[in-house]
């Protein structure tokens, strides 16, 4: 309940024609078997967008990371953490990532 507010508030001057893939997860004891890969390339495949983006992956996140990079996404923005919240969670930014299709 405490994200309802979160996922249901509109995007603001959200650019047409772009896709947002949001909260990507994959089961522990699916790691690794290219599960998050299958979901993201059926996504890009059979929607109607050119763009997409990735908001806010805490740059310590390496395996999602390295994952988008796999798939093409890049960093178009960052956003950094207050230094006393960097030094609470290990996070310093927030990175923000796109995909253009070819």
């Amino acid at each position: 309940m405490f994200l309802k507010k979160e996922f249901e508030a509109p995007y603001e001057n959200f650019p047409p024609n772009t896709g947002s893939i949001e909260f990507v997860g994959t089961a522990p004891k699916f790691r690794g078997q290219g599960v998050a890969s299958q979901i993201i390339q059926h996504i890009i495949e059979n929607t109607p967008y050119n763009d997409y983006v990735i908001d806010e992956v805490a740059d310590t996140n390496i395996p999602a990371m390295r994952l988008y990079e796999k798939l093409g996404f890049e960093e178009y923005k960052r956003k950094p953490m207050p230094e006393k919240i960097a030094k609470k969670n290990g996070i310093n930014n927030l990175l923000s990532l796109k995909y253009v299709k070819k």
